[in-house]
């Protein structure tokens, strides 16, 4: 049985500024419960008595045959003007209801063509009363929001109803999001009630894991973040109970997510951003799809999730940096989106799962899914029950201890250039003759972060085969240069000479390794 809610509104709108205050919000369908199907005769579900805009919100996200019914009075003798705005809604009713309980159609409307009626419902002037609101979402699986607005006629001009609000754009959503410096995130084994294996994932200084929501509380009591995956037709249920959860990361909806499918996943981001704004809703992208640059506007996503797999001979592993680098725009230009890369495991040789991460890190990237099985021995487990980590393990481990020491600078700085020595790889460039730093030497990249008046680098040797020597020089003669020891979080100095009047230091990169560096003195 449904339980109906009579409501008087209050704080409406004074005479005549109907179209100027901001409306009323007397129902959020999302946060106070779903709407269930009523019968016109019912006791009104709000009752609406002084003059002002009312919105009613809600989503149809019941996945098959959804329908969203209430009834709503206007009292008093002024007239109203209605407007109805729900696309997921295949159909969409508007009846009023006479004292007897019948119900007279005043408006239809409908998402399929073939009715040749409007999308949306919008009527002026109707007379006080009682009126029933239907809407049917299915049959299928239409996931998205509604709203409904009614604003008593008060003398002023007539509000326009009709008018959707703009959706922020991505730089303004990213304003409350809340994603760390950069985290290093375990995905593709569960642990199931193996409580010793997930000491294990934490002992490798990952500081996510994928799960369900049922897993959160083992993954706090761990100190780990949940990359929670949920359905789609949960979007609009699970976000709003971790709005404040600071043990969420974020949501993961969906993979692999093809250019000709992104405007349908942006009705699901808008959700999960309406429902939590803090934690982004995720969709993996596959690189080489192209598009990078428009998913932003498309979905207004704020994350930006892809994999590329890049040692892959038949996945265009030359255009691995020009991949990164498109993505590091497509964050830059809206609002410092976190970039997630998908890192596989090369079972053949750690040293480029290494290269991978740490190029990354140069290019800025702030989040890092991997894992799986392979970095962990079930089988041998040490004195205290926990898997030993397998060769790949103690790589993770390595790569980990960086991103978490890089975390503070990259919470507090944005990667704003990215430069390589020659020879080039494809959609790379060296730094400008003028430039307060160049970088020298075979196979380095050098990103450059900067925020709050501070400036660092992040050096990657992009050769996962043999070690190099990074060397910089300065334009400055009083650059002085530390490295960040990550085992210890110290900063410790970089010996540097002066050649022809700058300042030039030397920095030693094994097999695809890299370094954080912290740069002053520079004069600017």
């Amino acid at each position: 049985m449904r339980t109906h809610i009579v409501c008087c509104v209050l704080g409406g709108l004074a005479a005549g500024a109907a179209s100027a205050a901001e409306p009323t919000v007397i129902h959020d369908e999302i946060r106070q419960g779903d709407f269930g199907a009523v019968a016109p005769s019912a006791d009104p579900t709000f009752r609406i008595a002084e003059p002002g805009v009312k919105v009613i919100m809600g989503t149809g996200t019941d996945g098959l045959d959804d329908t969203d019914q209430f009834v709503f009075e206007v009292t008093g003798d002024k007239p109203f003007d209605f407007a109805l705005l729900a696309d997921p809604a295949e159909f969409k009713k508007l009846r009023s209801v006479g004292a007897d309980g019948t119900a007279t159609e005043v408006a239809f409307g409908s998402t399929n063509p073939r009715f040749g009626v409007p999308r949306n419902i919008t009527r002026t002037e109707l007379p006080p009363g009682r009126y029933h609101v239907e809407m049917y979402m299915g049959p299928q699986g239409v996931v998205g929001a509604w709203t409904c607005r009614i604003a008593i006629r008060d003398g002023g001009p007539p509000p326009d109803l009709a008018r959707e609000d703009p959706e922020p754009t991505v730089a303004e959503k990213m304003k409350q999001v809340r994603w760390p410096g950069a985290i290093s995130i375990f995905h593709g084994a569960n642990w199931g009630e193996d409580l010793a294996y997930l000491d294990a994932i934490a002992e490798c200084g990952f500081g996510a894991v994928g799960c369900a929501e049922y897993q959160l509380p083992q993954l706090r009591d761990h100190g780990l973040k949940g990359f929670l995956f949920i359905w789609p037709h949960e979007v609009t249920t699970i976000p709003p109970k971790h709005v404040d959860d600071d043990s969420v990361l974020c949501y993961y909806l969906s993979d692999r997510i093809p250019p000709n499918q992104w405007a349908s996943w942006a009705s699901q981001e808008k959700l999960a951003w309406r429902a939590d704004p803090h934690h982004p809703a995720v969709f993996t992208m596959y690189a080489l799809m192209g598009g990078i640059a428009q998913f932003p506007e498309l979905v207004r996503g704020r994350a930006l999730e892809f994999y590329h797999y890049h040692w892959d001979a038949n996945r265009q592993p030359q255009n691995h940096f020009a991949v990164l680098e498109q993505y590091r725009q497509a964050a830059r230009a809206n609002g410092d989106v976190p970039v997630v890369l998908i890192a596989e495991t090369r079972a053949e040789d750690v040293r480029k799962t290494r290269q991978t991460i740490f190029t990354a890190l140069a290019y800025g990237v702030r989040g890092f899914r991997t894992g799986g099985p392979g970095l962990f021995d079930i089988a041998k487990r040490d004195e205290r029950g926990r898997p030993t980590r397998t060769i790949h393990g103690a790589e993770a481990l390595r790569f980990n201890q960086a991103i978490r020491g890089y975390a503070p600078v990259f919470e507090k700085t944005r990667c704003v250039e990215v430069f390589h020595t020659a020879p080039l790889p494809a959609g790379t460039r060296e730094a400008p003759a003028d430039h307060w730093v160049r970088p020298a030497g075979d196979a380095v990249v050098m990103g450059e972060f900067a925020g709050a008046g501070e400036r660092y680098l992040v050096l990657a040797n992009h050769d996962a085969a043999a070690p190099h020597e990074a060397t910089l020089n300065f334009a400055a003669p009083g650059a002085k240069v530390e490295r960040l020891e990550v085992s210890s979080g110290a900063w410790q100095p970089v010996a540097g000479r002066l050649a022809d009047g700058r300042a030039t230091v030397t920095v030693p990169l094994a097999e695809g390794d890299g370094e954080l560096l912290r740069v002053t003195g520079t004069g600017d």
